[in-house]
């Protein structure tokens, strides 16, 4: 089993995309529109051309990102964790994931961290950057 998050976005998927696959420097595997699918009907106008569903590789884990037919509320109650392997690598996504976004506690030191931090970016989505202290 895997636990994989998936993301909706209320309009703003495709540009969700393009930004992650800069700060992860990966590519979508797959990405399907609403016109892609066997039958539009029901689809409120304009939806056409907006993501269905889309998956990308970030590290193990698989994203996956939807403009989600209105089911975007918001995003409460988690974090999408990053652990890091440097505090360059650290530093690096936080910076990247903070751009146009919140940063809600700065990337520092840390008794269990050599560098964790808390964010929020452009989308509001809540992100924890770490990068643990050597054994």
């Amino acid at each position: 089993m895997h636990l994989n998050p998936y993301l909706t976005f209320d309009g703003r998927a495709a540009e969700a995309i393009a930004f992650y696959s800069g700060v992860f420097a990966t590519e979508p595997v797959a990405i399907m529109t609403y016109s892609d699918m066997p039958s539009t009907e029901g689809l409120p106008p304009g939806m056409e051309d907006m993501i269905a569903h889309a998956r990308m590789q970030v590290g193990g884990v698989l994203l996956q990102i939807s403009d989600g037919f209105g089911a975007h509320e918001g995003w409460t109650g988690f974090s999408l964790q990053l652990d890091c392997t440097s505090v360059d690598e650290a530093r690096a996504l936080f910076e990247a994931l903070s751009e146009g976004g919140e940063v809600v506690m700065p990337l520092q030191e840390e008794f269990w961290a050599a560098a964790f931090g808390l964010c929020r970016d452009r989308f509001g989505v809540p992100w924890m950057v770490n990068c643990e202290k050597p054994a």
